[in-house]
């Protein structure tokens, strides 16, 4: 099969959406002739990474970003959703031309999973798959324990969602058009979508030394080690992560706290934690190398990542292939990934503050080792047995063997929208 993929971020050795993108692109690669469309930017990551390994025969990359005007505005994440829009455009362009020298049997957006801003390559001809997309929403409950100003941001984020899946007309014709829609969170996703839906785990994982290093003996130090790592951000839980871990201190608990991370909401979580009794417990790292937050996991006994309206992070499963449980709250990716069999998922209660249900999970698992480490165990075997990209990417190709022969993901004939 000759496939033409758009991936804004594709990269390994800094996780995220540009480690599933290598990963996925990399293992379809095996099988057939991919062609990836991706950010200029990351050519010479590209070419130091196959100085090192091989590159897959039926691998190729075009290169695109926009004028330099544009990335200079953009600078990090300001204007980022401005940029990609329009970097979007330009991809629909730049592939039109490519598939008049070399069509393609099967076109998919694959990086940049948000299901209310189009794919470029919605505006060529082609069978079309959209996704991994989705987005959360915040349990209400979640939301009452947000601070006045966080609780605007998600008004705001819920209302643009809205606004930009219904009436901006790129992002109606990117799911008009799609063939199949692959979502991590089909629940949240327009009716009008429904028969072309198809739930899919927007996140996997390879067992390399480059991205965990298992733990061989599963049995905790002599003080638990609870390991947050992750953006310090709201939706990210970091802040919960914390409360969660400080009042589970509080009961006079040998244990300690590591922070993974860089963020807003740093200054703030480093000023609770002096304040509090237990608060020299916790240390604070910073954003740190991906050879350190490997060995930092592998230090740890027990990981927090208590996100909400969010995916299934990379760093999640990295925790999981490590050989350790995940401490999560229900109602969003990482909830479903982990389930009760990979860790500990809070139900959320309007009874209790999140975090409570947090601290009282930990102690739960601090008090039964036993518990901890059988978990800790179906934690590896989950990653990777549901997780890996071989998995994944075999998914994907059956996904566009229905796009080719037009069926749609309940089965059916595709209905034109």
């Amino acid at each position: 099969m000759k496939i033409l993929i758009s991936a804004y971020s594709c990269e390994t050795g800094r996780g995220s959406e540009g480690e599933i993108g290598w990963r996925m692109v990399n293992a379809l690669a095996k099988r057939h002739e991919v062609r990836v469309i991706t950010r200029a930017n990351l050519r010479p990551v590209h070419e130091a990474t196959f100085a090192e390994v091989p590159r897959p025969a039926g691998l190729t990359f075009e290169y695109f970003d926009l004028p330099w005007i544009f990335r200079f505005y953009k600078k990090g994440k300001r204007f980022f959703l401005v940029y990609y829009y329009l970097w979007q455009i330009g991809v629909g362009l730049r592939a039109r031309r490519l598939l008049r020298r070399e069509p393609a049997d099967v076109l998919h957006h694959l990086i940049g999973g948000m299901d209310w801003m189009p794919a470029g390559l919605a505006l060529c001809p082609g069978p079309f798959v959209w996704g991994p997309v989705g987005s959360e929403d915040t349990h209400p409950v979640i939301l009452r324990h947000l601070s006045l100003k966080s609780r605007l941001k998600d008004g705001l984020r819920v209302a643009m969602r809205g606004l930009l899946r219904t009436v901006e007309p790129f992002t109606r014709l990117t799911a008009a058009r799609a063939d199949i829609i692959l979502s991590h969170t089909p629940e949240t996703m327009p009716r009008r979508l429904a028969a072309r839906l198809r739930p899919f785990t927007q996140t996997g994982i390879a067992d390399l030394p480059g991205l965990a290093r298992p733990k061989t003996d599963l049995a905790r130090g002599p003080r638990l080690r609870l390991v947050y790592a992750g953006e310090l951000k709201d939706w990210k839980g970091a802040r919960m992560a914390l409360d969660a871990s400080l009042a589970f201190l509080e009961t006079g608990a040998d244990a300690d706290l590591v922070v993974i991370g860089d963020g807003p909401l740093r200054a703030d979580m480093e000023a609770v934690a002096r304040a509090h009794p237990q608060g020299a417990r916790v240390t604070f790292l910073g954003k740190v190398p991906m050879e350190r937050l490997i060995d930092e996991l592998h230090a740890g006994d027990l990981f927090l990542y208590p996100s909400f309206h969010h995916g299934l992070a990379t760093i999640v499963l990295q925790a999981m292939l490590t050989g350790l449980p995940v401490v999560c709250i229900a109602g969003d990716a990482t909830g479903r990934a982990v389930g009760q069999e990979a860790g500990v998922t809070v139900p959320l209660s309007e009874d209790e503050a999140p975090a409570e249900g947090l601290a009282r999970a930990i102690g739960e698992l601090a008090a039964d080792e036993d518990r901890r480490q059988a978990l800790a165990a179906s934690a590896r075997r989950i990653a990777l047995e549901r997780h890996s990209y071989d998995a994944l990417s075999r998914q994907v190709e059956q996904v566009y063997r229905d796009a080719l022969s037009g069926t749609s993901a309940a089965g059916k004939p595709r209905e034109v929208p």
